[in-house]
């Protein structure tokens, strides 16, 4: 994520995995205490891999995209899946890379419990991330584009808990104004 933000100061894709799979494991902790069957451990394998091509392509913003216009999310899913078709082909056991390749397409397409788990945890740190550069002094007009996508995307996310969580960092980010 840049946005406008010092490179100093943007996360790094293992600082962000970090965060994300944490908030992924309370996340799937919340559910499960709602009565939700789920598996954690997939939600967490999910969320260590679900930016693991940035390690090799670079995060590509949502103000690139937009520049791209029509095709700037086709070409970023292009992009990433030949990353990891490269991560894949490096590994000599092809039954493990299938099994990751799987979990990133489970991922990618955010139609099960876990997947949208780990899809609400990334946007729920990158909403964290924006309240902490809004504490070095960042304007809130620099990051609004990409609080109100987020914050959208975690509140459709069909992840009560995340819901929960989201009311707290809108309290924080509101404090820090």
């Amino acid at each position: 994520m840049s946005h406008g933000v010092s490179l100093p100061d943007v996360e790094s894709v293992a600082e962000h995995t970090f965060s994300t799979s944490a908030l992924s494991m309370i996340l799937a902790d919340l559910e499960e205490r709602r009565g939700v069957r789920l598996d954690i451990e997939k939600v967490l394998r999910m969320t260590v891999l679900h930016d693991l091509a940035e390690s090799f392509t670079f995060d590509i913003s949502q103000a690139y995209l937009q520049h791209m216009g029509k095709r700037g999310r086709s070409i970023k899913r292009e992009v990433e899946k030949n990353a990891w078709e490269h991560l894949a082909k490096g590994m000599t056991d092809r039954k493990l890379a299938g099994k990751y390749k799987s979990l990133q397409s489970e991922y990618d397409l955010s139609n099960t419990k876990e997947s949208k788990i780990v899809h609400a945890a990334d946007s729920l740190d990158i909403l964290l991330q924006i309240v902490d550069y809004r504490r070095r002094g960042y304007p809130a007009a620099l990051l609004s584009d990409l609080w109100n996508e987020r914050r959208k995307m975690v509140a459709q996310a069909g992840v009560p808990s995340a819901r929960g969580l989201l009311k707290i960092i809108v309290q924080e980010n509101r404090r820090v104004a």
